[in-house]
C-alpha cells in the first residue's frame, strides 16, 4: 500500500484469471486473536454482532486497509457488504455440492465489467486464511477465467465428474488474502486436512447492486400502498421494491407478447435470440434495431378510446401539471422555460388513474423488456412531460462511455442485457418540426465520452436523431447507455408523453428504507463506526460513485467520504457521520 495503485502485474492477473491472492495480510498476532475468539465462542455466522469486546476483530476485518485500499479498485468506491461472514465449510451441507458462477448466463450484480481503463467487478468474495491451507486439502476451490465465460459451463464441470483440469484450488498460508470475482465458478470440497483448516469469507458487491437481504426484522415483507390493492398480480409484480425477502429475488413476469402472467416457479425468464425457440416470440427486426441503435418505436399500442381516456384525464387534472426546472444545461441552443409535469400517475384518483395503470405490466410492453433487459425489471409512478411552446430542450445525456454499471447495455450469448430502460407512450404525435426526444443511435455502445457540442446540440456532427412518433406509439430507449435529450419545444399543442422507467432486477435506482444499515441488518450494526457503517448500507442509487459514503485509505488509515456530486436521485444518502446519532 506504499503505492497510489495495484501494478500491472496483479491487474493482469485478476483480469485474466477473476482472483487475485495477496499473501501476508494479517500478523500471526491478529490470526491468533481471532482464532481465539472464535474459539471461545464457537460462532461462525453471527461474528459481527459478537459481544462487545469480542466481535471488534471482525468487524475490523470487514474494512480491512488493504481489503479496502483493493475493493475501491477492483470494485469501486461505494461497495458494501452483501450477505454476512461465514467460515467456509462449516456447514457441511455446502460441501461438495456442484460449484456456482461463470459469466453464461450473465448475472450483472455479480458480472466483470471492463471498458476504456475502468473496471468494476460487481461482486467480490474476500477470503481471509486463520489457518495454513496445503494443495489438495479439499475446501475452497475456483475455476479461473469462468468471470469471462461465453459458453455456460458444462454440468460435468460443475458437478466434478469431469472438469476437464480446471478447477483450482489455492494454496495460503494464515493471515493470506485470497479476492475472488462472484463471477467465477467456485465452490467448496470435503476438506482432506485435518483439522479443517479455517476460511473466513466476506462477500462484498457494488454500488446499488441487490443480490440478498438484510437480516433486520424489517426486511421481512415489503409494504405497500393502499393503492397496490387494486392492481393485478402481474402490475403489483412490476412495483416491488428491493431488499425484502418476499421481493428478492423478485416475481416473475412470463410473457409471449400478447398475455402476460406471473410464475413463481421459474427464478429468471429471459428469452434469448440465438436459442431458436418457436416461443420465444422475439421479433429478430426487433431485436436487430434494438441492439443496433439503442432505441425502438412499437406502432399503436394504444387505440382511440384508450388515448381519449388518457388524454381527457389530462386535461382535467391540467391544473395539478407543476413546472419544473430548466433542463437545458445552461446551452443557449436548448433554452427556454422550465418542464411541465404531472407526477405519480399510478395513484390518481378514480378514474383518472386507469388509463395509466393500463400501461403497467402491458403484455406488448413486457415482452420487450423480457428480452431487452431480462426478467424482474421493476418501475415506480410514472410521469407526465407536458412541454408547452417555449419549453427548453434537456441537454443530451447519458453515453455508453463511462461506464456505469447499473445503466449499461451488454450483449452477450444472444441476450440483451440493457439495465436501465424507459418507456415513452406518446398521447400526441410528435413532428420533428414540434421537437421533442432525439437521441444518439449507437451510443449504447460508445467508447468515448460524448463531445460537448453534441451534447448541446450545438455541433450535432451529424449524429443526433429526432424520432417521430404518432398518438398511441411506444418509444423504449436504453437509459442509462443510449446518449439522449429534447429538442426545445415549438409545437402549438403541449407534449403529451408518459415516462415510465424500468430498472433490472440487479440494480437499485430509488434509494429507499433499506438503505440504512439499521433497517436492512437490525442488530447487527448495533455499536458500528462511521466506517462500519458505511459498507453495511443497502443497495442505492448513486451517480458515478460520487454520492454514496465511500471509503478512502491514506497512510494506513480508513475515512468515510461523504462529499456529494451531480445528479443525486436519493434523499436518503447522509451527508455526514451517523454513528452514535
Amino acid at each position: 500500500m506504499d503505492r497510489d495503485q495495484m501494478s500491472n502485474e496483479e491487474n493482469y492477473h485478476f483480469d485474466v484469471t477473476g482472483f487475485l491472492h495477496v499473501p501476508g495480510v494479517l500478523n500471526p498476532g491478529e490470526v491468533a486473536r481471532l482464532n481465539a475468539i472464535l474459539d471461545e465462542t464457537g460462532s461462525d455466522d453471527a461474528i459481527l454482532s459478537l459481544p462487545e469486546g469480542q466481535r471488534e476483530p471482525f468487524r475490523e476485518l470487514l474494512i480491512h486497509p488493504q481489503l479496502v485500499w483493493y475493493l475501491n479498485q477492483i470494485t469501486g468506491q461505494g461497495f458494501n457488504l452483501d450477505r454476512l461472514p461465514e467460515l467456509i465449510g462449516s456447514d457441511p451441507r455446502s460441501l461438495d455440492q456442484a460449484l456456482e458462477g461463470g459469466a453464461e448466463p450473465r448475472d450483472s450484480g455479480t458480472a466483470y465489467f471492463f471498458k476504456n481503463g475502468r473496471r468494476h467487478c460487481e461482486g467480490v468474495r474476500a477470503i481471509w486464511a486463520l489457518s495454513d491451507v496445503s494443495e489438495n486439502a479439499g475446501g475452497f476451490v475456483l475455476v479461473p477465467h469462468t468471470h469471462k465465460a461465453n459458453v455456460e459451463i458444462p454440468e460435468d464441470v460443475l458437478s466434478g465428474s469431469d472438469d476437464l483440469g480446471l478447477t483450482r484450488q489455492i494454496a495460503l498460508k494464515e493471515g493470506d488474502l485470497l479476492l475472488v470475482g462472484l463471477s467465477i465458478a467456485q465452490g467448496a470440497l470435503a476438506w482432506k486436512q485435518k483439522p479443517a483448516p479455517r476460511l473466513l469469507s466476506f462477500e462484498y458487491v457494488g454500488r446499488g447492486v441487490i443480490r440478498s437481504t438484510g437480516t433486520g426484522p424489517i426486511t421481512t415483507s415489503m409494504p405497500r400502498p393502499d393503492w397496490h390493492a387494486d392492481l393485478t398480480e402481474e402490475q403489483r409484480a412490476t412495483q416491488h421494491q428491493p431488499g425484502y425477502r418476499d421481493t428478492t429475488p423478485p416475481p416473475t413476469l412470463i410473457t409471449d407478447g400478447k398475455t402476460t402472467r406471473t410464475d413463481p416457479t421459474v427464478p429468471r425468464f429471459h428469452p434469448s435470440i440465438y436459442c431458436r425457440d418457436a416461443n420465444s416470440a422475439i421479433d429478430e427486426k426487433e431485436f436487430f434495431f434494438w441492439d443496433l441503435c439503442g432505441y425502438l418505436v412499437l406502432r399503436n399500442v394504444m387505440n382511440e378510446a384508450w388515448l381519449g381516456e388518457a388524454n381527457d384525464a389530462i386535461d382535467v387534472l391540467e391544473d395539478q401539471i407543476v413546472v419544473g426546472t430548466d433542463t437545458s444545461g445552461g446551452h443557449t441552443s436548448l433554452a427556454g422555460t422550465g418542464r411541465p409535469e404531472l407526477r405519480q400517475l399510478l395513484s390518481l384518483p378514480e378514474p383518472y388513474c386507469n388509463p395509466f395503470r393500463r400501461m403497467i405490466a402491458h403484455p406488448v410492453v413486457e415482452h420487450r423488456l423480457n428480452w431487452m433487459g431480462g426478467s424482474g425489471v421493476r418501475t415506480g409512478n410514472p410521469s407526465l412531460f407536458a412541454s408547452v411552446k417555449g419549453t427548453s430542450g434537456h441537454k443530451l445525456h447519458t453515453n455508453g462511455e463511462p461506464i456505469n454499471p447499473s445503466r449499461q447495455y451488454v450483449f452477450q450469448n444472444g441476450r440483451s442485457y440493457c439495465e436501465a430502460i424507459t418507456a415513452t407512450w406518446q398521447l400526441r404525435d410528435v413532428n420533428e418540426e414540434d421537437g421533442g426526444f432525439c437521441c444518439v443511435p449507437g451510443s449504447h455502445k460508445a467508447n468515448y465520452q460524448v463531445p460537448p457540442g453534441v451534447q448541446s446540440l450545438d455541433e450535432p456532427m451529424g449524429l443526433v436523431k429526432h424520432i417521430d412518433m404518432k398518438a398511441g406509439d411506444v418509444l423504449f430507449f436504453a437509459d442509462g447507455a443510449n446518449c439522449h435529450g429534447t429538442y426545445p419545444w415549438k409545437g402549438e399543442l403541449s407534449r403529451r408523453g408518459v415516462l415510465i422507467k424500468y430498472s433490472s432486477r440487479t440494480f437499485n435506482r430509488s434509494g429507499g428504507d433499506l438503505v440504512y444499515p439499521q433497517n436492512r441488518w437490525g442488530d447487527v450494526v448495533e455499536g458500528m463506526t462511521d466506517a462500519q457503517l458505511a459498507v453495511m448500507r443497502g443497495p442505492d442509487r448513486d451517480n458515478f460513485g460520487r454520492n454514496v459514503p465511500r471509503l478512502d485509505v491514506a497512510d494506513g488509515e480508513v475515512t468515510v467520504n461523504y462529499e456529494r456530486g451531480g445528479g443525486l436521485y436519493s434523499a436518503d444518502t447522509p451527508t455526514g457521520p451517523l454513528a452514535g446519532r
